[in-house]
């Protein structure tokens, strides 16, 4: 009965728009490099948070990027059959619409605003 209640919650908050629901999808160039290999270069499909945090979604790697001020912390789905970002990327700083670090770059253009991430 308490999952029901919790899932009835966050599907009224998604719909009520409630901060830290489910953002909207909207398309973006994005770039997911980890350790030297490219796992999407391109438009990419973007979700954003209020406080800068976002996700990328491509056609078989996705990556989280959360924020906390200013530098954020990264995880992606290292197998592409995986359906959560469980592997961990470290601690990036921003540089421009990217955030990087030594192992990796993760990189965001919103298409609809013209703004980078």
């Amino acid at each position: 009965m308490r999952y029901l209640a919790l899932s009835t919650f966050a599907v009224a908050a998604f719909a009520a728009g409630i901060p830290g629901a489910a953002a909207a999808s909207r398309p973006a160039l994005c770039t997911l490099i980890v350790d030297g290999k490219t796992y999407i270069n391109g438009r990419c499909d973007f979700e954003a948070d209020a406080d800068g945090s976002f996700r990328i979604f491509g056609k078989r790697y996705f990556a989280y990027v959360d924020v906390e001020g200013d530098s954020a912390h990264a995880t992606w789905n290292k197998d592409p059959k995986a359906t959560h970002a469980h592997s961990d990327l470290g601690t990036f700083a921003r540089k421009g619409a990217c955030w990087e670090n030594a192992r990796a770059r993760i990189c965001a253009r919103d298409l609809r605003a013209g703004r980078g991430r």
